[in-house]
């Protein structure tokens, strides 16, 4: 009986040792649970700083790229508002309204419009004309009248530097109405055309043909 209540007896070693082995253990679990849930939080914070300071990086960079492409578009139209550009007689029906309108919205954008040169034959020839004209740009057209009182005007404009042609535009409607509708539309249209002639037209162009000598004779 005495050894049996010194076995079941609280003061027993083995007994006293399992409260302590048990509190070291949950003591090491939750030292190792706190260790673990701060190692998150110590990488996502260069993580996330690193990811502002990326942010914040394409944020400048997208301001100055969009600084640049203003400044662009700011010389590109005091550019196009310094520009020479021959109008030249329109084909077709009832084309001196819709001319006299596409004549207006070039000279509401500053344009100085030429009325009196004639159209050429040839690339080179329109090239060499705007060389001596000091010509950004030529505008042709064609206006067709269609069934149901409507009428299409074609606009073309031609580089007063290399007499190419360089972009054309229809504009379609009633007859009555397609005058205004041409001068309202046609620098939405044909805008950045006309800017691109004009920049191209300010840089120094290259001599293609030689100068005419005429032969008068041997001197006395």
């Amino acid at each position: 009986m005495s050894l049996l209540r010194v076995c079941g007896s609280p003061l027993s070693p083995v007994a006293s040792t399992r409260p302590r082995t048990s509190a070291r253990l949950a003591l090491a679990l939750i030292a190792l649970a706190a260790v673990m849930g701060t190692v998150p939080t110590v990488e996502a914070a260069p993580r996330r700083a690193k990811s502002h300071v990326k942010a914040k990086h394409q944020s400048r960079k997208s301001a100055r790229a969009a600084a640049r492409g203003k400044a662009k578009a700011d010389v590109a139209e005091t550019t196009a508002a310094a520009g020479k550009v021959a109008v030249f007689a329109f084909q077709g029906e009832d084309t001196y309204s819709v001319r006299d309108h596409v004549m207006k919205a070039l000279a509401d954008r500053g344009l100085k419009v030429e009325t009196s040169i004639p159209p050429v034959d040839t690339a080179e020839q329109y090239r060499d004309m705007g060389a001596v004209m000091n010509l950004a740009a030529y505008v042709h057209g064609h206006v067709k009248e269609l069934p149901a009182d409507h009428a299409v005007a074609t606009i073309v404009i031609r580089s007063g530097v290399t007499g190419r042609k360089l972009t054309t535009a229809t504009f379609t409607g009633f007859r009555r109405g397609l005058p205004e509708d041409v001068e309202e539309k046609l620098w939405r249209r044909l805008g950045p055309a006309f800017r691109r002639a004009c920049v191209a037209a300010t840089k120094p162009r290259p001599h293609h043909n030689q100068p005419m000598r005429i032969e008068a004779g041997t001197p006395l």
